[in-house]
């Protein structure tokens, strides 16, 4: 992209506004995404220097940096020493009104799908993963510990536990594909239904070293209860999403939702 048209996008039309309560450096985040979302910037397209960009939008050299860091921590755009800024791949979209499990996912979304397994076993539940399984305490369980990969990165750490009960030799089965295909394939049993919780997190070092990311990146956690057509739990797990690389959607309405 020739400079004089990458000077246009952040100063025609456009300027920070002094008045506003928002930071300069929040408002330059903005516009970049803006410019992404709109498609003036695509991946792989180099954003100006720091010293270009404060010039042009009227900022000192620290704003624009602070900017530009800011976005490349939320993985919006990819920073490599000695070669500059650039927009980074889009990233992984996790649709929260339509339940499906990762691979399905990222199949939709044009992606390979793949997974590592950290540990597999049998063990007997505890208080927590009995109340969302509505089992007995101490009942056995699976609890099977894989990462996740989508067009050979690593984007997840899945801690999922399953009833034995429900799906007796579970271990047996090749553990490194969907879960969920497995579970209806084998057993007859789909999950149709679930409900998710999330929570955003930082990474500890084991989802660091994992994950390739630095220990206290953002994460996002969700935890999921999944159920079968019959309404009977079969799946109470604890993922870890990379914050940089996953965008959670969920689409709303009005319907049923009283006035407050």
């Amino acid at each position: 992209m020739p400079v004089d048209t990458r000077e246009a996008l952040f100063t025609h039309g456009w300027a920070i506004d002094r008045r506003a309560g928002v930071p300069a450096y929040a408002q330059i985040e903005e516009r970049v995404v803006d410019l992404i979302q709109a498609g003036h910037l695509a991946v792989g397209d180099r954003l100006p220097p720091e010293r270009d960009l404060a010039m042009w939008v009227g900022v000192s050299r620290m704003t624009a940096r602070a900017a530009l860091r800011s976005l490349a921590q939320r993985g919006v755009l990819q920073r490599d020493v000695g070669r500059g800024t650039f927009v980074a791949r889009a990233k992984l979209e996790h649709d929260l009104s339509r339940f499906a499990g990762f691979t399905e996912m990222v199949r939709r979304q044009g992606l390979s799908a793949a997974a590592r397994i950290r540990a597999i076993n049998e063990l007997p539940a505890s208080d927590v993963v009995a109340g969302a399984l509505e089992i007995a305490e101490g009942d056995p369980v699976y609890r099977v510990e894989r990462l996740r990969f989508a067009g050979g990165e690593p984007l997840t750490l899945e801690d999922s536990w399953l009833p034995a009960a429900r799906f007796p030799g579970l271990l047996d089965h090749d553990m490194r594909g969907s879960l969920y295909e497995l579970m209806s394939a084998a057993y007859g049993i789909a999950p149709v239904r679930a409900l998710e919780r999330l929570e955003p997190v930082v990474a500890e070092e084991h989802h660091a070293a994992a994950l390739g990311v630095r220990p206290g990146a953002p994460l996002m956690l969700l935890e999921r209860v999944a159920y079968d057509g019959d309404g009977t739990p079969v799946e109470f797990a604890r993922d870890h999403h990379r914050g940089d690389r996953a965008r959670f959607v969920v689409q709303v309405s009005t319907s049923g939702i009283e006035d407050g």
